[in-house]
């Protein structure tokens, strides 16, 4: 009898604690897998103009104007210095002088305004057609 208590015992240990040790690993795996996918997925935003490609090496939104981006882009793999982009301006500026200079019809600023434009939710790109009679 004692036997019998003993291996049920043993056995119920080992069960729990395999289902503690996979409790525990499961939030590991989960993040382990969400970071390949999300590491995979950041591949750089590029476009082609003039026969150079222009690509997104890193852009950061500002919190308080959220019209603002700083960026930092590469022409043919050569990375350009920090620049400003303020998309409600239409203006981008240097921070190494202050300089400000407009956007180019078609070009870089509108791009970059564009790449990251905040998603609407669809209810609100539909418009109602009034009919007056």
């Amino acid at each position: 009898m004692l036997a019998i208590k003993s291996f049920l015992v043993n056995k119920f240990l080992t069960v729990w604690w395999a289902v503690v040790i996979v409790l525990l690993a499961l939030p590991f795996g989960v993040w382990l897998v969400n970071y390949g996918a999300a590491a995979s997925a950041q591949t750089p935003a590029c476009y082609v103009s003039n026969s150079h490609q222009i690509c997104l090496e890193s852009l950061r939104r500002s919190a308080q104007r959220y019209w603002e981006y700083r960026t930092v882009i590469s022409v043919d793999g050569k990375k350009q210095p920090l620049e400003l982009y303020n998309c409600r301006d239409r203006t981008r500026t240097l921070p190494r002088d202050g300089s400000t200079i407009p956007f180019l019809t078609n070009k870089t600023g509108d791009w970059v305004c564009q790449v990251f434009k905040p998603s609407r939710a669809p209810e609100l790109n539909e418009r109602g057609v009034v009919e007056i009679r």
